[in-house]
């Protein structure tokens, strides 16, 4: 069967997992190291990288290779590593899978087609192409795009496509199209302050931003609710909810980064177009999440 071993090992939280950077902007290894080993640590299962959150389309080429092969080189034997590689530009996400896939990677993944070819029969030539680049599972990544059931069963027919990432709400018609493939799959929910719903519609999981700096929560959640635990998931849901509805009401993602701050890792900003925050905003952002009593300072450390 197509995949079986992988798509049967993809359970469980995964971070969307930040790209550190360091005070030249360039990538921080050694903090990647350090947040790798954080959240591993505390039940995640592995890493979903250079994707949106990872500022996949912010970073060169070699640089979205260097941290999959990172992160293979370090954790490969204890996490499972996904490999983003959407791109603008097909050619460019065929070989950032083939790279990837040579770093060893577990999985290939890549958003829809951005800018250009947008229909969905760019689509379809968009992932034909790059799950066809490797041998590896590919997981498709539905980013706020509506899932059509009976049209979107047919991307499961091309060649080594056995996953979905949906950030999307209607998880509805997510599970019509499971029930219209054939073969064990796995989908992953991507909307953070939903996962314990996801849950109750088959999700086999979930990778998310917030797993970054909440991962004791996410691995919680995810245990608790299929040991029957139904309520205390939801409670810990709500509780790292407060947490994501701070965060996204900041438009500059570099004051997402800053909550890694906040636990102990020091990640740097994102990259422009984002602007870094001052001293004065972190502390003042700080202050707004000691008051939420949730994440603790310093954890990480």
């Amino acid at each position: 069967m197509l995949h079986e071993k992988s798509v049967s090992e993809m359970k469980g939280a995964l971070s969307a997992i930040f790209t550190p950077f360091d005070s030249s902007n360039e990538i921080n290894f050694d903090a990647l190291s350090s947040i790798a080993e954080y959240q591993l640590s505390h039940g995640l299962k592995g890493f979903y990288a250079t994707g949106t959150t990872g500022e996949g389309l912010l970073l060169s080429s070699e640089e979205r290779t260097s941290v999959v092969r990172h992160l293979v080189d370090h954790f490969g034997d204890r996490a499972t590593i996904v490999a983003h590689v959407g791109h603008p530009s097909t050619d460019v996400s065929v070989s950032l899978a083939k790279s990837s896939a040579e770093a060893g990677a577990n999985w290939i993944s890549s958003v829809a087609p951005i800018y250009y070819g947008t229909t969905y029969e760019g689509l379809v030539r968009h992932y034909s192409a790059i799950s066809n680049a490797t041998e590896l599972p590919f997981m498709a990544y539905s980013l706020g795009g509506v899932i059509d059931p009976v049209r979107d069963a047919a991307l499961f027919e091309l060649k080594n496509v056995c996953g979905l990432k949906y950030t999307g709400a209607n998880f509805f018609s997510v599970q019509q199209l499971r029930r219209r493939i054939e073969r064990p799959v796995a989908i992953m929910s991507g909307f953070d302050e939903q996962f314990v719903a996801g849950q109750s519609f088959g999700f086999d999981g979930g990778i998310g931003s917030t797993y970054n700096f909440g991962p004791q929560f996410y691995s919680a959640i995810y245990e608790s609710y299929h040991a029957g635990e139904i309520a205390k998931a939801a409670q810990l849901q709500s509780q790292i909810n407060l947490v994501t509805d701070l965060m996204i009401q900041y438009e500059n993602r570099s004051y997402w980064k800053s909550i890694m701050r906040y636990i102990g890792f020091d990640c740097g900003g994102f990259r422009l177009p984002y602007g870094p925050i001052s001293d004065s905003q972190y502390e003042s952002f700080a202050e707004k999440l000691d008051a939420l009593g949730v994440l603790e300072r310093n954890d990480g450390e």
